[in-house]
């Protein structure tokens, strides 16, 4: 008995350290310019968001919330979220990295050099600016997911600008 409980205890933490992710990419430092797609000018106030969710394995993949970090770009579109120090990581995937900025949509992050980790090597976000009423609701951002205390000044910025946007009747919204 105290072999199988013993086996099953190795198994167990087995499974856990292989669910587990360290390093840059999982947990930064994460840096950025954020830009004008067109104008290549950079965008100060962005807000700048990193997101980590849990995917337990079951019968089916369950996902929550697991942390959140948040920043605003500087005068020259410049933002920095300092690396995480997480210990029980497993099943955490992502980082997810969005970035919000009034009038705009984020476009594919460009890395340099080609092949290196995005938002841990230097990366440019390119942002679009969104020209009529009718594409700013139909690319209006989404609230994060997770809990509101996460990243408020995230979810502020994201909420007064929809508020403001007033969408309703346009694109059956």
């Amino acid at each position: 008995m105290a072999v199988l409980t013993r086996a099953s205890l190795c198994l167990v933490a087995l499974l856990v350290m292989a669910g587990c992710r360290t390093g840059p990419e999982q947990w930064g430092s994460f840096r950025g310019r954020v830009v004008d797609a067109e104008t290549e000018k950079p965008i100060a106030g962005a807000h700048v968001m990193v997101m980590w969710v849990r995917e337990r394995p079951a019968l089916h993949l369950t996902e929550s919330f697991f942390d959140a970090q948040e920043t605003v770009t500087d005068l020259d579109g410049r933002f920095e979220i300092p690396r995480q120090r997480r210990i029980l990581t497993a099943w955490v995937t992502g980082p997810a990295v969005s970035v919000f900025a009034p009038g705009y949509l984020m476009l594919e992050p460009k890395v340099t050099p080609p092949g290196g980790l995005a938002y841990v090597d230097p990366t440019v976000v390119r942002m679009r600016p969104l020209t009529t009423l009718e594409e700013r609701c139909r690319f209006r951002p989404r609230e994060p997911f997770g809990p509101t205390t996460a990243v408020p000044r995230y979810l502020t910025a994201v909420q007064a600008y929809n508020l403001r946007l007033e969408c309703f009747g346009l694109l059956g919204t």
